[in-house]
């Protein structure tokens, strides 16, 4: 299986599992074995997905992990963290009980209404009711050699509603020639989350840091312009979610 998460911003606790486990010595697999000694059970994709900052561990996870990697007391930058509302945390209880379809609504509706407080009245009811909001990534998947993604950033762009942008989890913009004649340098990818695509599919990939477009092999990434050799999957590969079409110029309604 190809390992997965969608692309988000690392943040000061990825950073402090991933160096944590590094510091120690540990590999994935042996610190799941030790959280489930400790009545955690995880799986090392949902270890690599909290190391990566694409979800994080619930309190009782994480102060099981302060407890593998002997973190005796929180950085500064997190015992100052910012309090949740009564209000927020209500909302996060509701997120979590929604599937996926569910989630996508309550963030696309949170976008909106975000972009709605930021702006004047005037600009927000200037939105058309066929318009909603894409986040789409300022940094670059390479459909070529591969280039660093994270930590990455995202802008929330909107667009006309349409059956692939309804769909969409996030954009991605394609930087190289590897996957022409289908993408090409500058497309904007409309991306669908997914766990992993079928062989044969196109899906935006994390290897060792660095982002891909490419078609899913047996083993391998591959791709399309044949001047380019597969990529093998290794542990440290991911898939970030299935190509699903590119967004047209035309159905940016605006930044």
């Amino acid at each position: 299986m190809v390992k997965k998460e969608v692309i988000r911003t690392e943040n000061r606790i990825s950073v402090l599992l991933k160096e944590s486990r590094k510091n120690h010595g540990l590999s994935v697999q042996e610190v799941v074995e030790r959280l489930a000694k400790l009545g955690v059970n995880i799986s090392g994709k949902t270890l690599y997905g909290w190391e990566g900052g694409h979800r994080q561990p619930d309190a009782d996870e994480f102060l099981t992990l302060c407890q593998v990697y002997e973190i005796s007391a929180f950085p500064e930058t997190i015992k100052k963290a910012p309090s949740i509302s009564d209000g927020a945390m209500k909302i996060a209880k509701i997120f979590d009980g929604l599937d996926a379809w569910g989630q996508k609504a309550l963030l696309s509706a949170a976008e909106i209404e975000a972009a709605r407080c930021g702006e004047s009245s005037a600009r927000a009811r200037a939105i058309p009711a066929n318009v909603i909001p894409l986040r789409c990534s300022v940094q670059s998947a390479s459909a070529g050699t591969g280039m660093y993604l994270g930590p990455e950033e995202f802008e929330t762009v909107f667009v006309e509603a349409n059956d692939l942008t309804r769909r969409a989890s996030f954009g991605v913009p394609v930087r190289g020639d590897s996957m022409e004649p289908v993408y090409h340098d500058g497309d904007i990818l409309i991306v669908e989350a997914a766990e992993d695509v079928a062989v044969g599919e196109t899906g935006v990939f994390t290897v060792s840091g660095e982002g891909f477009v490419k078609q899913r092999g047996e083993g391998a990434l591959i791709s399309l312009n044949p001047k380019y050799a597969p990529i093998a999957l290794t542990e440290d590969t991911w898939c970030n979610g299935r190509v699903i079409g590119v967004l047209a110029p035309a159905w940016i309604v605006k930044k």
